[in-house]
């Protein structure tokens, strides 16, 4: 991800930049305080004989009385921060994440840490530290590179503001819903799909992996395939190029894949989910091969594994071969001399 991997020192200046301006949160001391204050000034002013006559008492009256206005501005927008995101509609669940985790960027308040299993709600600014896996409410999961930030603006859409994400949408999952992704670029939305969005130094770029993505923008809609990258720089200059389906470009986003859960599954749901999660082709040799794939079931778990130990880790317990050629995984049995074994 080294294009997407972040100017450190943008990165810096912008962290510093948003602290230099965030104000603390009022402490319970400090707010009681103010009442007190406001309330004895209020007091002061209404019932004091020295200032019951002519214009001074009307000037004094309206003072306390801006004073109390700004004290139910403060308490009410204190309030309204505290609730806003968490009324908003929910995207989905914070389901892991790799240190130091995931804030949640507050205007005028403290950073709040986001913890696993905590619902991500439209109104909430988030800003990724470490590498994290979102499970969507609607099905399917996002994943976020570390260094980005984004803002949920609704149940199907986020607005990335710079990053790295990754979209994964099994065919099927979310019906008519399509999932949004806001770029400076336009929308990108799903058509049943694997993509990737990134946006750095003002350019935006679209990967998709699997199915296609609609690309809505200012000069219209279009479609883009399974195996193409698109450019677009800040002058919106667009390059379209050809894509790999595997390789490094996608191997952060495979180490952040869900777990998959193998216990009395059988072997052939297991190589799906790793032809998918890897971008490979799946490609059963002979017929013992897919009647094995078939009929074995599968026990214990792979938790915590990535992808390519979880494979070595499940065929290992079977007497089939696979091997990985380029975009492939072969997979014979032992009868089949011509594979070897990996």
């Amino acid at each position: 991800m080294s294009d997407s991997s972040h100017n450190e020192s943008e990165g810096a200046a912008e962290r510093a930049l948003r602290e230099g301006l965030r104000a603390p949160a009022l402490s319970p001391e400090a707010m009681q305080r103010i009442r007190a204050a406001t309330e004895q000034e209020w007091r002061a002013v209404t019932h004091s004989p020295e200032l019951i006559r002519g214009p001074r008492r009307r000037w004094l009256s309206l003072t306390a009385a801006a004073s109390v206005a700004v004290l139910a501005g403060v308490v009410g927008w204190n309030a309204f921060m505290a609730n806003t995101a968490e009324g908003g509609a929910v995207v989905g669940q914070l389901a892991h994440f790799e240190a130091p985790g995931i804030v949640e960027s507050r205007y005028l308040r403290r950073d709040a840490v986001v913890n696993v299993g905590s619902s991500l709600h439209a109104g909430q600014t988030l800003d990724v530290r470490g590498d994290s896996l979102i499970t969507l409410a609607g099905g399917g999961n996002l994943r976020v590179a570390r260094a980005s930030a984004f803002e949920v603006t609704a149940a199907n859409a986020v607005k990335l503001e710079r990053g790295e994400l990754y979209v994964d949408i099994p065919p099927g999952s979310r019906g008519s819903d399509r999932f949004i992704v806001v770029t400076p670029a336009g929308e990108f939305r799903h058509v049943g799909t694997q993509f990737a969005v990134a946006v750095v130094n003002g350019a935006t770029r679209l990967r998709v992996r699997e199915g296609s993505v609609v690309w809505h923008a200012t000069e219209g809609d279009s479609t883009v395939n399974a195996g193409t990258e698109v450019l677009i720089d800040r002058n919106r200059t667009v390059t379209r190029q050809p894509i790999a389906t595997t390789g490094r470009e996608w191997a952060w986003a495979e180490a952040m894949a869900p777990d998959f859960e193998i216990e009395n599954r059988p072997l052939m749901d297991f190589l799906v989910w790793f032809s998918r999660e890897t971008g490979r082709k799946l490609v059963l040799v002979d017929d013992a091969a897919r009647k094995q794939a078939a009929t074995i079931l599968m026990h214990g778990n792979v938790h915590g594994l990535t992808a390519m130990e979880a494979l070595s880790a499940v065929m290992a317990s079977t007497t089939l071969r696979f091997e990985l050629p380029d975009g492939v995984i072969r997979v014979s049995s032992a009868r089949d001399s011509t594979t070897p074994s990996t």
